[in-house]
């Protein structure tokens, strides 16, 4: 039986993404960073509590978000205008798989992944400047939520089901933690999205993934909220809000658009 000479194509389009994933998820040899002595200085002063605090508002956000805030922040989400841009793309990819086609979808990733980063920035920002670091807490949640739900819309994957919000936990914490963490994380997320997409139903425990990512979280960000609860440096740690959120976009595009791939070619 001959192959679908569309194959060929989807592999280069995947093997491209998977360069990509190489070069972002790589484990590289610990070293003295830039300013990692004064980081190590500060993490000194932060209170033992803070951590514990940390970790209960994040998942207390994600609680939230996800039992009672999922029909507001959908709200907010211009579903069928994403559907619609997302069918036309879907219809000239059908046609002809070439990279061209498939970048149409990453940029428009980019461009919502971009908003996303600004409006976090800001919040973050504007919060800093007062002392405030745990409000912030979960207005960042509910931007980078908001932000991976329309990546999954864009890619035609839903966001709201029990399985995708496990692998949406998955995903952030292969944005927003560092090392073989972060790669086992991003490993995980690749298995469990697989494993959904081939129509399986893997076991999970979503609160304990909530508990473990809300853990995660707070160890990742710990040093920037300290930073953010003090009025005169708040902004600095306002500031780190954008790098979590271009972290979690280009995370959100690359997996969503890894899935996306390798369920067209199984169609073929």
């Amino acid at each position: 039986m001959p192959i679908n000479p569309y194959v060929n194509q989807y592999n280069r389009q995947l093997d491209a993404i998977r360069r990509r994933e190489a070069k972002l998820f790589r484990v590289r040899a610990p070293r003295n960073a830039p300013g990692g002595s004064l980081m190590a200085k500060i993490e000194e002063r932060i209170p033992e509590k803070l951590r514990g605090t940390l970790d209960t508002a994040f998942y207390t956000a994600f609680q939230v978000l996800f039992q009672q805030g999922t029909g507001l922040l959908k709200k907010t989400i211009p579903e069928k205008k994403l559907r619609g841009e997302r069918y036309i793309r879907e219809y000239f990819l059908k046609e002809d798989p070439s990279a061209e086609h498939v970048r149409a979808f990453h940029k428009s990733g980019s461009r919502g992944g971009a908003a996303a980063t600004a409006a976090a920035t800001l919040e973050g920002c504007a919060l800093g400047l007062l002392g405030m670091g745990l409000p912030d807490i979960p207005i960042l949640m509910t931007l980078l939520l908001r932000a991976v739900y329309q990546t999954a819309l864009r890619y035609g994957f839903p966001y709201d089901t029990r399985e995708e919000r496990y692998y949406i936990l998955l995903l952030l914490c292969a944005a927003l933690t560092r090392g073989a963490e972060r790669k086992d994380y991003s490993d995980r997320a690749d298995g469990f999205g697989r494993a959904i997409d081939h129509g399986e139903r893997p076991p999970f425990d979503l609160d304990a993934q909530m508990r473990e990512t809300s853990r995660a979280l707070a160890d990742a960000m710990l040093v920037v909220k300290f930073i953010q609860g003090t009025a005169v440096v708040g902004v600095v740690g306002g500031a780190c809000n954008f790098s979590a959120s271009r972290r979690v976009t280009e995370v959100a595009n690359l997996k969503y658009q890894k899935r996306f791939l390798e369920k067209k070619r199984r169609g073929l």
